[in-house]
């Protein structure tokens, strides 16, 4: 890398003596004395406007690769973190010998931050390489400095001894810097957008990684939050039933029920009850006066140790066996 900052600086510097060499022959032939017309002034200006534009893109140019190797130095520190990070999930993952959702979302997350990693160090990549092609474009430059200067020379014997001809010469040079100026915006133009075109697909890669990651760890914890409820569920209806068939309970009747279908018990107002078992769907089982069956629970009203003792001394409160 240093390598490269210093074939750019040579080449900058080069450029800009060539570009002074120009100017200050250009300026000298000024103020000799020739009649010079509009057409010559005109040419004169466009030559300094060109010589500011080319040199205002090298320095952009520049910009940009030291912006770029910032963003790579930056961006790789960044990368070796978060593949630690993605490694360290993805053993958890691994070694965690239970199917918790917990182990899942975490191997997954690893796995899919891995692939980020994958694309951002391609994004990289191709930055670098948009990077590298400038500055190997500016070599080649360089190393065409030579004949350039050859070319420069000749130009000025040719002017020394034809000033007349200032002015052809000055259109051909504004042409040649035109050109110069076309190719370099071009150029730069291109690298920019497939600099650009490379981020965006980065980013598109990530955020599809991470709304697939974020709905497969939604979708575990839907499917374990709907177990938890099944099991709460069952476990609340077996611990009800267990209770009523182990601790049989007295009631007495509120409010009189006549029995509709086999299996149904008949009840009349303050009968006493014994309920074996209470069903979650708002019935009892119990007998009353010798008789078995079901009735609504709705209809009844546990006795208080209280009323328990009087009504023991009632004959009907016994069932029958």
């Amino acid at each position: 890398m240093d390598a490269i900052k210093k074939q750019a600086a040579k080449l900058r510097e080069q450029v800009a003596k060539q570009q002074q060499t120009i100017l200050r022959h250009l300026g000298q032939l000024g103020h000799e004395a020739l009649m010079v017309d509009e057409s010559e002034l005109q040419c004169h200006q466009q030559l300094e406007n060109l010589y500011r534009s080319t040199r205002d893109a090298k320095h952009f140019q520049r910009d940009i690769v030291r912006g770029i190797e910032g963003y790579i130095s930056t961006n790789k520190k960044q990368m070796h973190i978060v593949r630690k990070l993605a490694e360290d999930s993805c053993n958890y993952g691994i070694e965690c010998a239970c199917n918790a959702p917990l182990a899942m979302a975490t191997s997954n997350f690893g796995a899919s931050h891995t692939v980020i990693q994958d694309q951002k160090e391609t994004l990289l990549g191709i930055l670098g390489q948009q990077a590298a092609e400038v500055i190997r474009r500016q070599s080649k430059f360089r190393d065409a400095s030579s004949e350039s200067l050859g070319k420069l020379k000749d130009a000025e014997r040719r002017l020394s001894e034809l000033k007349t001809s200032m002015l052809v010469l000055g259109k051909e040079a504004a042409k040649a810097m035109l050109a110069v100026e076309e190719q370099q915006q071009q150029i730069t133009y291109h690298k920019l957008l497939k600099m650009v075109d490379a981020e965006r697909s980065y980013h598109r890669s990530v955020v599809s990684l991470l709304e697939k990651l974020h709905l497969e760890m939604i979708t575990d914890e839907e499917e374990l939050n709907e177990s938890l409820q099944q099991d709460s569920s069952t476990a609340q209806t077996e611990t009800a039933s267990k209770r009523s068939t182990a601790h049989p309970q007295f009631v007495k009747v509120l409010h009189s029920f006549d029995a509709e279908a086999d299996g149904e018990l008949s009840l009349e107002v303050d009968d006493y009850v014994v309920v074996r078992q209470v069903a979650p769907n708002g019935w009892s089982e119990g007998e009353c006066n010798g008789k078995g069956g079901w009735f609504p629970s709705a209809y009844v009203q546990k006795i208080t140790p209280r009323g328990l003792a009087s009504a023991a001394k009632d004959d009907s409160f016994l069932p029958n066996n």
